[in-house]
């Protein structure tokens, strides 16, 4: 027989937990919620999807997109700089996906609330370039700061 300790992490449970602790206004609708992001005066929606013990993270760039195929190449540009997760084109919108896989109850808010700061970080960071390359928009890679490291070409 499971201890109430050894019973795997709910991932609705714990992100309902985590957002009602932080003071985060959501609407949750069985597995799924949704919140508004801000962050470096940015703003959009955060779709969260809970399954059992893996929550997915989706936020949305609310820029329409008007060049779908320049977005994609969009997408393939950011996704090579990303650590986790990824961009895509769905439904007119820029989208970035980021999860957090739950183990253990004592960490599982925790995981959620990286999860949840890491996509938020990545869609801050690169607000500008999305917002133009939805439009077809030229835009330099670099957004605000470089994190590409020169190679050295004596190798």
């Amino acid at each position: 027989m499971a201890q109430e300790f050894d019973v795997p992490p709910d991932g609705g449970t714990e992100l309902e937990a985590l957002l009602q602790h932080s003071g985060v206004d959501f609407l949750r609708d069985g597995g799924r919620f949704r919140l508004r992001f801000s962050s470096r005066g940015c703003t959009w929606q955060t779709v969260c999807d809970c399954q059992g013990q893996r929550v997915l993270i989706y936020g949305v760039h609310p820029t329409p997109v008007t060049q779908p195929q320049q977005a994609l190449e969009l997408c393939s540009q950011l996704n090579s700089q990303v650590v986790e997760g990824s961009f895509f084109l769905q439904e007119g919108r820029l989208i970035f996906r980021t999860s957090a896989r739950l183990t253990e109850r004592f960490e599982a808010q925790a995981r959620i609330a990286a999860a949840l700061e890491y996509n938020a970080a990545v869609l801050s960071h690169w607000w500008e370039r999305l917002a133009a390359g939805a439009q077809g928009s030229p835009f330099p890679l670099e957004s605000r700061r470089s994190s590409a490291v020169p190679l050295d070409d004596t190798l």
